[in-house]
């Protein structure tokens, strides 16, 4: 009887146990999340993204006008292309706490959706990879949660989930673990999609693609809550027609697109039209009028215009000294299909530029090659010895370097120089004797340099390091790894490095890739001398204590991009030959107000944020 006394109420409209709040209520009272205000098309994506409600529900709720109004937000799939540090992970936590806050308030959310009474209703998160999942989008989500008054005593934390009463639970998954079977999946968010692997590499049709995620969560979705379960695609593009900008442009049908650009002063005291002083960034923004499916919302839209503590400025620096990774990061503007990790071959070649080698191939070492006093240098091994290069890098600080970028001194910031090289490449009748490279490095200190420390990379190295310390050589592991090469590649992008003309070295450092988030060569590739070159500087950056008592370098860069940037203006130009353009103001077209429910005349002169409020 207590069974079909539900089903009743549930048929009297009488859904609500409490009657939720609008979401601008829940994320800034400070009985829900008691956050700052969002910007509008913060707003506007969430509401996309948290819409589940019938449409009886809402006309009960907020009466027919604003109910059908609202009921028409609701989306299947949600498509947000956005720049990096737009809070894509701050906003998707608090969609999360939305959804749950809107199931709670139901009498039995499970009922409500047709189901058996008190059955399980699931949220997931798929991050890349289990450290993102843990660090980044479960631990904004249970702080949010945490400090709710509202959810105080509803809820019951795990090692990856949230359970919350009547059955809802909130799960951090990532790309690399076991599919999530068995689920009453309402929403599922694919956080950076873009950083998952585009295709399998290893020939297993059943590998963990994007494509094959996205279809996956998809049909799990499609098959329990076919008309209010959501797949969030959240991600800035990595390059051309990657996943996140395939599917952007699989679902709209018609779009209006806006050539943006904005000009730069490096130093805002300088006059206009200094040489040299200005330079102007372009980018493309998309007005969709209509899509190809139903129930879609997409957005487009840079860094600076979805995060209200963000100004394009702050990125000045960023556009000066790489605006081709700048624009992909930021401006949802990437290069023309590369997942290369360096995507600028000037800066590569300025960087290892000097023809002064100090030691061949052969291990020959100059005969002035000789230390710097007082200078602390330090060494990084790749060992390998029948199939790859076996590596060894030395380097050091040489001193620290600021600059002047839109009227602000960067932070001083050392400079490196990779001093020479040495690499062993194994014959198929001949392997590298361990014992040769123990005696090069042991050699390098015979010459009198300060060998502060030597890492090696874990394969095989256990003996090595022991015979080095019994010489006096102190050494640890390091595994390189991404953000390793992430901290070399600043170093380089900002031309604080100079090492010597390796021909290898830079066909590695070009073309080194990014596969499953993981910095790697192509199938037939080798990274050895970029994993030695990259520990070694990684070693002395770290390492080095700064010296206050020595002057710092105000320095300028050489302009290595000034023609990349001419080269992206007549790209520019060129793709919106045949693309229509609308002026800068903006006015929603009519099917987007149609789609939102908004059917009253909009006035012209309405701020371009006005124009696309839901609410």
């Amino acid at each position: 009887m207590q069974d079909f006394s539900i089903f009743l109420d549930a048929l009297s409209g009488d859904d609500f146990e409490e009657k939720p709040v609008p979401l601008e209520q829940f994320v800034t009272d400070k009985k829900y999340l008691g956050l700052p205000p969002l910007s509008d098309l913060q707003y506007t994506m969430l509401k996309a993204s948290t819409q589940i409600y019938k449409e009886e529900t809402l006309i009960n709720l907020y009466g027919d006008t604003e109910g059908r109004k609202i009921f028409k937000q609701t989306c299947t799939e949600i498509i947000l292309q956005l720049g990096k540090g737009s809070g894509k992970d701050y906003t998707s936590t608090i969609a999360c706490a939305y959804i749950v806050y809107l199931l709670l308030c139901l009498k039995d959310p499970a009922v409500y959706y047709g189901k058996p009474p008190g059955d399980a209703i699931d949220i997931i998160n798929i991050a890349i990879n289990a450290q993102q999942a843990n660090r980044v989008f479960f631990k904004g989500f249970n702080q949010r949660i945490e400090k709710s008054p509202w959810f105080q005593g509803k809820y019951n934390p795990k090692a990856s989930m949230v359970e919350f009463d009547k059955e809802i639970t909130v799960h951090s998954g990532h790309s690399e673990s076991e599919a999530w079977e068995g689920y009453n999946v309402l929403v599922v968010i694919l956080d950076e999609i873009s950083g998952f692997e585009l295709e399998s590499t290893s020939g297993n049709a059943q590998a963990k693609t994007a494509s094959s995620i996205y279809k996956m969560y998809k049909g799990s979705i499609t098959s329990r809550f076919p008309d209010f379960g959501k797949l969030v695609l959240l991600s800035f593009p990595r390059f051309k027609n990657d996943y996140i900008q395939q599917r952007y442009n699989e679902v709209i049908a018609e779009k209006e697109v806006v050539l943006r650009s904005k000009l730069f002063k490096v130093n805002p005291d300088l006059s206009d039209g200094t040489e040299g002083n200005e330079f102007e960034i372009e980018w493309e923004e998309d007005h969709i009028i209509s899509y190809k499916l139903p129930k879609i919302f997409a957005l487009k839209r840079p860094t600076w215009e979805i995060n209200p503590t963000r100004k394009i400025e702050d990125f000045t620096e960023a556009f000066y000294t790489d605006p081709t990774d700048a624009l992909m990061r930021f401006a949802c503007m990437p290069p023309e299909a590369t997942d290369a990790f360096f995507k600028n071959r000037a800066v590569i070649e300025k960087a290892f530029s000097n023809p002064k080698i100090n030691v061949d191939k052969d291990g020959r070492v100059d005969d002035d090659f000789k230390p710097k006093p007082d200078i602390q240098y330090f060494m990084h091994v790749d060992l390998a010895q029948k199939h790859d290069h076996c590596a060894v890098a030395l380097a050091h600080v040489d001193g620290w370097v600021t600059m002047e970028i839109g009227g602000k001194f960067k932070e001083a910031a050392p400079r490196v120089v990779v001093d020479a090289i040495r690499y062993w490449t194994p014959t198929a009748s001949k392997s590298v004797d361990f014992t040769e490279v123990k005696d090069y490095i042991l050699s390098i200190r015979n010459r009198n340099f300060n060998l502060k420390m030597v890492t090696f990379d874990r394969w095989n190295s256990h003996d090595m390091m022991q015979q080095l310390g019994v010489n006096g050589i102190k050494t640890e592991i390091l595994s390189v790894a991404k953000k390793h090469y992430e901290d070399m590649s600043l170093v380089i992008t900002e031309e604080r490095l100079h090492g010597p003309k390796i021909q290898l070295l830079i066909d590695e450092l070009l073309q080194l890739r990014i596969i499953k988030d993981k910095v790697d060569h192509p199938r037939k590739g080798s990274k050895d001398l970029s994993d030695a070159v990259c520990g070694a500087v990684f070693n002395a950056v770290s390492l080095t204590p700064p010296d206050a008592d020595k002057e710092v370098e105000i320095y300028t860069y050489s302009g290595v991009f000034q023609d990349e940037l001419e080269k992206l203006r007549q790209e520019s130009e060129e793709r919106l030959k045949n693309v229509i353009q609308v002026p800068p103001r903006r006015t929603m077209p009519n099917s987007i107000r149609n789609f939102f429910g908004d059917g009253e005349e909009m006035d012209e002169d309405e701020s371009p944020l006005d124009s696309i409020r839901i609410l």
